[in-house]
């Protein structure tokens, strides 16, 4: 199953809901295709704040990571910032290594396990780069 997801402008920030499996499935193309129609989004509506929310089966292979990292490069901008709230309690180790890559490639990007802190780490993006 392709990932199924929501796109949702809620004031100065984007939610990005996603449901699917990544067993069976391109986890890579299916990542980077999702990833540039938010960033395209983003842009065309001037946000720089995105709360994703993932309810996603399966396990994220550590090459798939690389390659996600990698292939959102081109569409990023040094406002962005990303609550990524993974779901799956069990992707939490995983989530440390994605956090950590992303963030050594100069992305703003945050892993959260409920959507509450996610929300409040984007509140407080939003009212750092007002200033």
């Amino acid at each position: 199953m392709s990932y199924q997801y929501t796109i949702t402008e809620c004031g100065d920030y984007l939610r990005v809901e996603v449901h699917g499996s990544r067993s069976g499935t391109d986890v890579t193309r299916e990542s980077l295709n999702m990833w540039q129609i938010v960033a395209q989004q983003c842009q065309q509506k001037g946000i720089n704040l995105i709360l994703a929310v993932f309810h996603l089966s399966g396990s994220r292979d550590i090459m798939d990571t690389f390659n996600i990292v990698e292939g959102v490069q081109e569409w990023l901008w040094p406002e962005l910032a990303i609550a990524y709230v993974d779901m799956n309690a069990e992707n939490s180790k995983e989530n440390t290594i994605v956090e950590h890559f992303a963030m050594m490639h100069g992305i703003n990007f945050r892993i959260f396990f409920n959507e509450d802190e996610g929300l409040r780490w984007i509140k407080a993006m939003y009212s750092t780069h007002r200033h």
